[in-house]
C-alpha cells in the first residue's frame, strides 16, 4: 500500500490557509486570492488526488464496486463538503469555534481513512494503488484554528466585492464534486450491428 505524502512545502503552506482568506483591502485582490490558492492548496490537492482515483476506478469497475466506491466516496465527500462549509462560514462570524473545527477535521480523516479501506478492497484495485493522503488534516486543522483570530478583522472590513470574491475561490478550491459527475462518458461502448 503506497500512500501520497504532501510535501514539507506544502505543510508549511497550511498555516496561510485562513490568513489569506481573511485577508482584506489592505491586500490587492490578486495577491491575497494567489496567498488563499496557495493556503488551501494540501485540501485542493487532496480533493484532486480523489477525483482523479475515483474516476480511473470508475471507468475500470464493475457495477457492484461502482456501487460501492459511490457509497465510500459520498461518505468522503460529505465530510469534506461539511469541511469546507465550516471554512467559508468561520470567515462571517464573530468567535472561532474550536470544537466544530476538531469534528470536521477528525470527519474528514475518518472518512479519508474509511475510503482508502474500501478502495483497496475493491475487485479491481492493483495491489499498492496510491491512496489519498490524511496526515495533513490535523496540521491543517490547526492552522486554520492559530490563523483565524490574527485575520478575521480584516476580512470583515473588507469590501463586499472583496469578500464574495474570497468566498467564490474558496468554494472553487474545496467543493468536491458528486461522484455521478465523474468519469460521465459512456462506460461501455454500444456494439454496432
Amino acid at each position: 500500500m503506497r500512500i501520497f505524502k504532501l510535501p514539507v512545502r506544502s505543510m508549511a503552506v497550511l498555516g496561510l490557509l485562513v490568513g489569506t482568506l481573511l485577508m482584506s483591502a489592505c491586500a490587492h485582490h490578486g495577491d491575497t486570492a494567489s496567498e488563499m490558492k496557495a493556503g488551501i492548496a494540501p485540501f485542493t490537492q487532496t480533493r484532486n488526488q480523489t477525483v482523479a482515483l475515483v474516476t480511473t476506478a470508475k471507468r475500470s469497475l464493475g457495477a457492484s464496486d461502482v456501487n460501492q466506491l459511490a457509497v465510500t466516496y459520498g461518505s468522503l465527500q460529505a465530510s469534506a463538503n461539511g469541511y469546507a462549509g465550516f471554512l467559508a462560514e468561520s470567515a462571517n462570524v464573530t468567535t472561532f469555534d474550536s470544537a466544530r473545527n476538531d469534528k470536521y477535521a477528525t470527519s474528514l480523516t475518518t472518512a479519508i481513512k474509511a475510503f482508502n479501506h474500501s478502495f483497496i478492497g475493491l475487485s479491481s484495485v492493483k495491489q499498492g494503488a496510491a491512496l489519498v493522503p490524511s496526515a495533513w488534516v490535523t496540521t491543517f486543522a490547526q492552522s486554520v484554528e492559530s490563523n483565524w483570530n490574527q485575520y478575521h478583522a480584516t476580512f470583515v472590513a473588507a469590501s463586499p466585492q472583496t469578500k464574495a470574491a474570497l468566498m467564490k475561490q474558496l468554494s472553487g478550491d474545496t467543493v468536491w464534486p458528486n461522484f455521478e459527475d465523474m468519469a460521465t462518458e459512456s462506460l461501455v461502448q454500444p456494439s454496432s450491428h
